[in-house]
Parts: C-alpha cells; structure tokens; sequence
C-alpha cells in the first residue's frame, strides 16, 4: 500500500481551521494566504521546482507544514486511488500510497478524476475520491483506514461524478453527498473512519463542497447548493436552518467573513445573464441557529467553477470565461467588471492587499484590491505559445484514457493506445447536446414527439421556465431541437479545450505558491 521515495481584525464567523497551513480546499472556505507572496515569475525564473504526477487529477494540493498532498486517479478506469506526499522544499516524493478503487469508470475529460480537495492536519490526509473510496493516510505515509462510501451509504448516480470536497474541523471530515440518488452530508470520525451521523439532502448534481465555520461559540457546517444555503450543527448534524429562492448555486462554494457569507452561483443552463441573482451576501443572526437574511443579491456578478473571494470590503467573482467582477461587501454595489488574460477555473487566493488569479492557461494576473481595477503583475508558469504536454500521460482524441493496463507504477503514467470508440457504440455518434434530448424523451410516454409537463423528467423541470419558448408548460419538438443546438454550440470546442495542461487549482504556504495541472505540481517561491 505504501512506496517511499487579509482579514479583519475582529470576526465572528470564521473558518475552523488555521491560516498559516492550507490545509483543506480554499484554506478552509476563506482562500486567504498567511504572509507575503511571490509577484513575478516566469518559465524561467521564480519557479523552483515542478513535479510530475502519476495519472491524472482535478484536485488541488494542501499543505501541512513542509508536506504537500495531493491526489490522483491511476488507470483507464480510475483503477486505482493514489495519495502522494512530497516535500514542499524541492518536489521530492516522501511517501506514495494507492488503493484499488472500489468502483471503476472510464477516465476520460467528461467525469471527475480525482477531483474532491483532500483535508489534512497534524496527524496526516484524509482524501475521498469519486469512487467513494475515503482514506486516511498517517503523516510518514501508513494507512490508517479505508472506507467505501458507495457500499455504505448507496451507488452514487451522476453523469459527471461527484467533486464535492470535504471539510474538516479537529476531529471530523464532512462531505456533502449529492447526486440524483438518496443524498445527506456525512460527519465521518477522523480517528476511526466510522460514520457519526447523517443529514439528508435533496437529490441532485452538486459539486458545491461544504464549509466549516465558528459562529457563536458553535461550529457550523454551512452548504450552498440545490437552490439553498442551509446550516447544520458540526456536532449532532442538526438542521438549523435554510434559505432558499437560489439557483445555479451547485458549483461555487462559500465564502464566510466577518458574519456575512458570500454566495456563489453560476449561469444556470440556457439562461440569459442578468436572468439570476444567486450571487449573493447572507448575514448571519447572532446566534447562528436562526435563519439569515439574504442583505444583497449581486446585479451583475456570475460565478461558476471558482468561489467567492474577499478581501477587506472588498468581494471579487469570476466566471469562467475570466470576467472578474468586484463588489462591495456591504452594500452589494458593484465597482468594476474586467476580463482578464484567460478562462479560469481555480479560485483565486487572497494575500494581503492582493488578488492572485490563475487561468486555465497557466497565466496568472495579480490585482490590488480595491474599486477600480488596478493590475499589479502578470506571469506565466510556461511559454504560452508552447505549453508542456504531460511527459507520459495521454489521452485518445476523444478525451479519453489511453492506457491499456490496470495503471502505471509508481512514478508512471498512462500511455495512449489511440483508440477511438468503435463504429455503432454509444459514444461513436454522439454529439453535444443529443444525449440530453435523449434523456429527456424517455419520458415520452405517449411517443408524440413531445414532452408534457407530467413528461419531463425531475433533473429537467428547474430547465423548464428557461427551454419553454412558448410558455404553455410542454416542451415541442422545436424548443427541444432548439435547447440541443444551443447546448452543442456552447461545448463547441470542449474535448480540445479540456486536454492538460489545464491549472484546475493553486494553494499557499510558508511564502511559496504551489499550483496544480492535472498531471503536474509548479512550487512558485
């Protein structure tokens, strides 16, 4: 199992873990660095060392002292769940572990791969992985237990995985558990693995990951998703209270400061901008136990794979296309709207008076806060004219996993085979758009050609208002062909835009920035 080799001054809702490490996804909800950070760096100067990883993965790394974690699926079918621990000073590998997954599927750039953050503490990481595979790994790299979520809990169903990351606090790791099956947000016992209690959640597609915060002189696990923010006591998993009219909220995660939590959400499918105003400021009752009110809803600010980031006053969105949005934490007014040098999937970090954005290219533009957009640095991790491909690890044309064995060794990678899907297979002939349609038609239960309302199935109905051109609540064969050309002109593009390197996150620690391609950690310092 295992191979060697800014914040303000006075808050009363904050994350429950320490700032100095960056121990869990976005440093435990707030992505705020402790410390002063490198500004300037290029291919060939600032970064001290890269690593490459073996198979491939979504997560970003955390960092527990001189440790940085970082996870990754090995294999065509996700065969196997790797966790590896490397040496912040120089890249070095301390110590590797890898598991079996308990379910298999293919590994291709439509479904998570290794996608949820890990958490880790003092003791060692805990890292779940879409299989439902949970594993604790101690700090010199022995396991400490292993559970298969999946088999205890149900078969997770999703088209696309699951990436919800956990959170932590001293004791516990939470992980919120949606999908189209029985959903619930889990305490599991970091000690022991065991389950210690269970909260039902609606079913349905979310990637929102939990956060943990202490309010009142109590820990709260905070969710955002399905169209709700709700909070539950850390302790018992009781449901204190949710507020709801929210939507497209089931990616973005969270953001607490101060006793306002800033929400995420991105454009839900098929709607128009301005259409949704889920982005938005809930300011917490003193208690914590009884419900917020929403103080602001954003006019114009979207979100969508990144969260939440604020600085001061000051709270900045991003969509993905690299449209940053600043706005007033008080007031909700919107200073500025810039686009920046490219898409962006991670969620920015905030460093003393400084906004650190990473695009998905590998370029990254530094921003003084503030209400007007003033850009500081701009740095590339490689030649953008010519970006490093994976050393070993490739994938067939259609985006899928080459590799023809149950995965590399260790400090291997997956090798390509070229193959495509053969002619007349279910991904042979499929194109954006069309398998949606189809999914939606098995509930024409009276072959017509259209869907009455009785006749959409419930993952489509939050659609409906957005697809029903016509208003009489039944989709026609026109606004279906109509939603499936829309649908495959916006993922126009999507298997070549999704091909490493792809800078899916960034952590910091001890002064350095460490960031995470799917094949490849970059340690800037």
């Amino acid at each position: 199992m295992k191979s060697h080799t800014l914040l303000l001054a006075a808050v009363s809702l904050v994350p429950a873990t320490a700032l100095a490490d960056w121990s869990s996804f976005r440093n435990g909800g707030s992505s705020v660095a402790d410390g002063e950070l490198p500004s300037k760096w290029t291919p060939d100067q600032g970064i001290v060392w890269q690593q490459e990883l073996p198979g491939y993965g979504q997560s970003t790394p955390v960092v527990v002292g001189k440790h940085v974690y970082v996870t990754s699926v090995i294999g065509p079918m996700k065969d196997t769940c790797a966790v590896l621990c490397m040496s912040l000073d120089d890249g070095s590998e301390v110590w590797r572990s890898e598991t079996p997954a308990s379910a298999k599927a293919a590994s291709n750039y439509m479904a998570s791969r290794a996608a949820p953050t890990p958490v880790a503490d003092e003791n060692g990481v805990y890292a779940f992985f879409e299989s439902g595979d949970i594993i604790a790994v101690s700090s010199t790299g022995d396991q400490l237990w292993h559970r298969n979520l999946s088999e205890e809990l149900g078969k997770f169903e999703n088209n696309h995985g699951l990436g919800s990351s956990p959170a932590q606090n001293a004791t516990h790791v939470f992980i919120n558990l949606e999908h189209k099956g029985p959903s619930c947000l889990v305490a599991i016992d970091k000690s022991s693995g065991k389950i210690d209690w269970k909260a039902e959640r609606p079913s349905g597609s979310s990637w929102s990951s939990p956060v943990v915060v202490d309010h009142a002189d109590r820990s709260l696990i905070l969710v955002s998703s399905a169209g709700s923010v709700s909070a539950y006591d850390a302790a018992t998993g009781k449901q204190f209270w949710e507020i709801d009219d929210l939507e497209g909220n089931t990616v973005p995660s969270p953001t607490p400061l101060g006793d306002r939590l800033y929400v995420g959400a991105r454009l839900p499918e098929f709607a128009k901008e301005g259409s949704v105003r889920s982005n938005c400021c809930i300011e917490l009752k003193a208690d914590g136990t009884n419900a917020p009110e929403i103080a602001w809803r954003a006019d114009r600010a979207i979100s969508d794979y990144a969260s939440p980031v604020a600085i001061g006053r000051y709270v900045y969105f991003i969509n993905k296309v690299g449209v940053l949005t600043c706005v007033d934490g008080p007031t909700g007014k919107t200073h500025y709207r810039k686009r920046l040098s490219g898409e962006c999937w991670a969620t920015p970090i905030a460093a003393g008076n400084h906004l650190y954005c990473f695009a998905k290219n590998g370029s990254s533009q530094i921003i003084a806060a503030g209400d007007e957009y003033k850009l500081v640095a701009t740095n590339n991790l490689w030649d953008q004219k010519s970006p490093p491909k994976p050393e070993t690890y490739v994938e067939t044309a259609r985006g899928g996993h080459g590799h023809g064995t149950a995965g590399p060794a260790a400090g291997q990678h997956s090798q390509a085979s070229g193959a495509k899907p053969a002619e007349g297979s279910p991904g042979a002939a499929r194109r954006p758009g069309g398998g949606m349609v189809a999914a939606m038609m098995r509930g024409d239960k009276d072959g017509d050609g259209n869907l009455s309302a009785d006749e959409i199935p419930p993952d489509f109905k939050p659609m409906l208002a957005r697809i029903d051109t016509n208003g009489d609540g039944s989709l026609d064969a026109g606004e279906l062909k109509a939603m499936a050309d829309s649908f495959a002109k916006r993922r126009a593009g999507s298997q070549a835009s999704a091909r490493d390197p792809i800078v899916y996150g960034a952590v910091a620690s001890e002064g350095s920035i460490v960031v995470r391609t799917g094949t490849r950690l970059y340690c800037i310092r």
